[in-house]
């Protein structure tokens, strides 16, 4: 743990804002029984219920954390408005891209300040960015700064980021916590550190972290730089945020419907929403705007280079009988690769339909027609239709289950947490797990592209789909963009390299106390939230 100093916390303070979309039949969150919503109120302490500790507190190192603390402790250059899905000013004034997606230009604000009184310049986030490729940085802010070629400052309140090839969506990316601007002495920290500590230029400060116990966040008064979309500028209303973590669902459901330990959770399984609803709680959904739960599919495997096989996969899955089962009907069942709050959505559900029929038959015809007499199909070879799977939870449990009625079987035999992704990335799985929150079709690209991605299906060389998820990204024009996404959308889906699943709902419970939660993709914004007396 480590704690600011006395004089530290006289010159800083805390922020944030909720994020979230709130369900309209629990009615608005301006509605309360504690005090008049059209009344903002200023100070209290707002404690947040986590499952988990996020392992850190800068999202640049850790992954999961944007969800909570880090938007709270560091700003962007841009922000992404989910009303009109259009990216705005925030650290940044303007910007310009060239024709080509390969030049950003930036004018900054000459009057942002971090959390240890030193100010943003454009030297400043070009530390920054060239902090997020170095070894050790394992989240996805590496991804985002890859490729960049070189980085300029015509002048203190100028940065312009050139890349090798084109990015078209640099921009997207930016606006998310994994690339939140922070002071230079953060931006050189050694990495282990960052998880630990850091000053960014946020509503909030860290004013301390323990390790399985707590995040404390501190108000900032002098913070007058948010973004447009919250209808006003000065600083947060709450004096504090306390993240408390408490990993047993019971005892975290029990301390937020007293509403004196907590006032806030997230993350919540639909087969709580009907208790937390009874005890007069708000209750809100958020779509994932990026991709959802899918399965990528390792198509080097043996058994699933045939797009047969890979195919029977796909619509061997009841979506609406999963989404009962493991989120009480609360996600949505997956129409696509992208989720329909991504502004390039595109409804594939024609590919997605269960037909466990059709199934059985494409299975047939690859060559699995007999069936053993455990249900499991076995091919010319004697060889049994097994699959290693890299989960093991509800979900997949269902999967299991489903995919068994068909005669496939499936292992569930998850890595060790420290190996998942260097495992996942190896090849010696049949069938992974991902989802994206980033509102950009790229995502498709950064996890399924060969030439440059993660290439998380194993795709061979040559094929359409990777010509165009690297196609997309090399066009601004939204319409032309579109196009090209539509085509490896359908590409994706209709071969069957990855299989959508569902579209993620994030559910989220509180006090009616608690006042202005707007929903900003998944982020977790603080920012104007307050708690009435």
């Amino acid at each position: 743990m480590r704690l600011r100093s006395a004089g530290a916390r006289v010159r800083l303070a805390t922020v944030a804002v909720l994020v979230s979309a709130v369900v309209a039949a629990c009615g608005s969150s301006n509605n309360s029984d504690g005090g008049d919503a059209s009344h903002p109120q200023d100070g209290g302490t707002l404690n947040i219920g986590l499952s988990a500790d996020p392992g850190g507190v800068d999202a640049a190192v850790v992954n999961q954390v944007w969800r909570t603390s880090a938007r709270a402790l560091s700003d962007s250059l841009v922000f992404y408005n989910p009303d009109t899905k259009k990216l705005e000013p925030w650290l940044a004034t303007k910007w310009t891209v060239d024709p080509n997606a390969r030049v950003y230009h930036f004018w900054l604000r000459d009057d942002v300040t971090f959390h240890d009184g030193t100010k943003m310049t454009g030297e400043v986030v070009k530390e920054n960015l060239e902090s997020l490729n170095r070894p050790g940085i394992h989240s996805s802010a590496k991804t985002i700064v890859a490729g960049i070629q070189n980085i300029t400052v015509p002048s203190p309140d100028q940065v312009v980021v050139e890349f090798a090839q084109p990015n078209a969506a640099f921009l997207t990316n930016l606006s998310r916590a994994y690339v939140g601007i922070v002071s230079a002495k953060t931006a050189a920290l050694p990495v282990t550190e960052r998880q630990k500590w850091l000053d960014g230029s946020g509503p909030f400060y860290l004013e301390s972290y323990t390790p399985g116990q707590e995040i404390v966040l501190k108000k900032r008064p002098e913070y007058h730089w948010a973004p447009a979309y919250f209808g006003r500028t000065g600083p947060a209303r709450l004096d504090s945020v306390v993240y408390k973590i408490i990993p047993e669902d019971s005892v975290r459901n029990g301390a937020v419907i007293g509403g004196k330990e907590l006032q806030f959770i997230y993350w919540v399984n639909g087969k709580y929403v009907d208790q937390l609803k009874a005890a007069g709680l708000k209750i809100s959904e958020t779509l994932n705007p990026g991709t959802g739960t899918e399965v990528p599919v390792n198509t080097s495997a043996p058994f699933l280079k045939d797009v047969r096989v890979r195919q029977a996969l796909q619509i061997g899955i009841n979506r609406d009988e999963y989404v009962k089962l493991v989120s009480k009907g609360y996600d949505k069942p997956a129409r696509g690769p992208l989720s329909p709050a991504n502004p390039y959505f595109v409804d594939e559900s024609q590919y997605l339909k269960y037909d466990p029929a059709k199934a059985k038959s494409l299975l047939d015809a690859a060559g699995w027609d007999r069936v053993g007499s455990d249900g499991i199909r076995i091919n010319k070879q004697g060889q049994r239709l097994v699959l290693r799977a890299a989960q093991d939870d509800a979900g997949w449990q269902a999967l299991q289950s489903q995919w068994r009625k068909i005669g496939v079987q499936v292992d569930l035999d998850p890595p060790l947490a420290a190996e998942a992704n260097q495992k996942l990335l190896s090849g010696e799985y049949d069938l992974a797990y991902w989802y994206h929150s980033t509102p950009d079709p790229d995502l498709l690209r950064a996890n399924y592209g060969k030439i440059t991605g993660s290439n998380r299906s194993f795709l061979p060389d040559g094929t359409l789909v990777d010509k165009l998820l690297q196609q997309q990204n090399t066009v601004i024009d939204y319409n032309a963009r579109k196009a090209i996404v539509a085509k490896a959308s359908q590409e994706l889906v209709q071969q069957a390299y990855t299989i959508p699943v569902v579209n993620d709902v994030d559910i989220w419970a509180y006090q009616p106390k608690l006042h202005d939660i707007k929903a900003v993709g998944l982020d977790q914004y603080l920012y104007n939230a307050w708690l009435a007396n």
